[in-house]
């Protein structure tokens, strides 16, 4: 991450937030390989696609369209993904991610948010979730397709990327990975490029910049802690809980160190690696919070229980547009983030997210009885 000396003086909460999440680094790159990953993004592309490369481009396309239809079938996609190329450590990632990020979407219509939320921010904000959740995918599938096609051909197909519009920051870390194996890298790059890919065509939206973003109660829900990042993993019969906290969505810096945090529990702790992958073979992703919580979560309303709802009994599935083709890649300095990885002290959040729930609802209740009042 580049330094910026001063950033404290304007958001000095979150800085001392992440000063203190993100103060053991483990050390992935130096800076000779920086640079000469840095030097590689600049290579001139080759000349016009012959007509099998085209069709491979083709194809790729087709795959991610027909994948790309909504939260549960992005999530799945990544799943076997992983369980087809192991060593791509971030499907695995994206797969957790995106279970979180359909969670968001049905909580929207569940028993809880639709209480403690104006109606008017709801549609807004599943917008806002669902775009982000489907332009990574676009952006990130059909680099992991492409890597599956250079597998069964047994030759790098990088050269590609630029046709399927992936950013000129990936081809040198794609084919650094190929050359070494290095997963780890290889992983923070690409939370790095996607996180960057939704900055310009999401985060910097003005519609979602002023009907999400600055809402108070985005804001609001974001300082209360209850935008949990969850990591559902088996631990003996029951499901326990890690994670972390997003504070400040609209800093894309923040966003990648979570980004690296979540991937840095999972790389570390194998009995966490192990438990996650075990829940997720276990429990196909359906949007509810009942997949991993059913003691305080019902797909159905049953008195007792908050209700979460599957994904496609709250929402409709969307056709996006994919027209915007811009490069992030300006500025070499975001090299930088490649550098460490965080090491958090703990990534436990099962209290912590009981207590979250508890708030909720004490939250929902108030504002229910001061509706009806």
């Amino acid at each position: 991450m580049p330094t910026r000396p001063f950033a404290w003086l304007r958001h000095p909460l979150q800085y001392a937030y992440r000063s203190f999440l993100y103060r053991h680094p483990v050390r992935l790159a130096d800076d000779g390989l920086l640079r000469r990953m840095a030097a590689r993004t600049t290579v001139p592309t080759d000349g016009p696609l012959s007509a099998e490369e085209k069709g491979i481009v083709a194809a790729i396309r087709r795959k991610t369209a027909e994948h790309n239809r909504n939260n549960v079938t992005r999530t799945a996609a990544y799943l076997a993904f992983f369980e087809r190329h192991r060593e791509i450590h971030w499907a695995f990632l994206a797969h957790l991610v995106s279970r979180n990020g359909g969670w968001n979407m049905t909580d929207l219509r569940g028993g809880l948010l639709p209480f403690l939320l104006p109606e008017q921010i709801i549609a807004p904000l599943f917008l806002f979730l669902e775009r982000a959740n489907a332009l990574i995918f676009h952006d990130a599938y059909p680099q992991l397709l492409l890597y599956e096609e250079s597998k069964r051909r047994e030759t790098p197909l990088f050269h590609l990327l630029p046709a399927l519009a992936v950013s000129s920051f990936m081809k040198p870390m794609w084919e650094h990975f190929w050359e070494t194996g290095n997963a780890a890298l290889l992983t923070v790059a690409l939370i790095i490029n996607e996180q960057q890919y939704i900055q310009l065509r999401v985060i910097e939206h003005p519609f979602f910049r002023t009907r999400v973003l600055s809402s108070w109660p985005f804001i609001v829900e974001q300082w209360l802690g209850f935008n949990d990042v969850l990591i559902p993993y088996a631990k003996g019969r029951r499901v326990a809980l890690a994670g972390t906290t997003v504070r400040d969505f609209a800093d894309v810096h923040h966003r990648i160190h979570i980004g690296k945090t979540l991937y840095s529990l999972l790389l570390f702790d194998a009995r966490l690696f192990r438990g996650a992958c075990r829940f997720a073979r276990c429990v196909p992703h359906s949007g509810s919070r009942a997949d991993f919580w059913p003691q305080s979560f019902a797909e159905t309303p049953d008195g007792h229980r908050f209700y979460s709802p599957r994904l496609e009994e709250a929402w409709p599935d969307l056709a996006h547009p994919f027209h915007d083709h811009r490069d992030w890649f300006t500025d070499e300095a975001i090299m930088q983030a490649l550098e460490t990885l965080p090491l958090p002290a703990s990534g436990d959040m099962t209290s912590r997210y009981e207590r979250h729930l508890v708030m909720m609802k004490t939250a929902a209740i108030a504002a229910a009885k001061s509706t009806s009042s």
